[in-house]
């Protein structure tokens, strides 16, 4: 679903984008905690790949997070993120810990709505 004020950006993922997930799930399988891979790292090796990959267009952070986000979201593979990029973990602890972060993210963008409603 797309988010208001943001369609093209937060579009569904197309068909290009969905082929790439498997590699960027491949990609991802390289990198550990002890490491990770920063976001400009992975889209400047997709872009340098562009026509091999046959993307009509360049891949961006705003698509690539969509990307992670769709693998994320269905269970596709355990990716992790934090401030020293991206890397994939199947260790419990690590996973609850980004389980944890998500959900306080979440909360934090409900409490800026909740405080927003205020002005309506």
């Amino acid at each position: 679903m797309a988010v208001k004020n943001f369609e093209e950006l937060t579009a569904p993922l197309n068909p290009e984008e969905r082929a790439l997930l498997p590699l960027i799930i491949k990609g991802m399988e390289n990198h550990k905690k002890e490491n990770p891979i920063k976001e400009p790292q992975i889209i400047k090796s997709l872009n340098e790949k562009k026509e091999a990959l046959g993307l009509t267009k360049k891949v961006t952070g705003v698509r690539l997070r969509k990307m992670i986000n769709f693998i994320r979201s269905n269970g596709m593979a355990p990716i992790i993120a934090n401030s020293n990029g991206y890397f994939m973990s199947w260790d419990q602890q690590e996973i609850l810990d980004q389980i944890n972060s998500l959900n306080n993210r979440a909360e934090g963008i409900l409490s800026a709505a909740a405080g927003l409603k205020r002005f309506l």
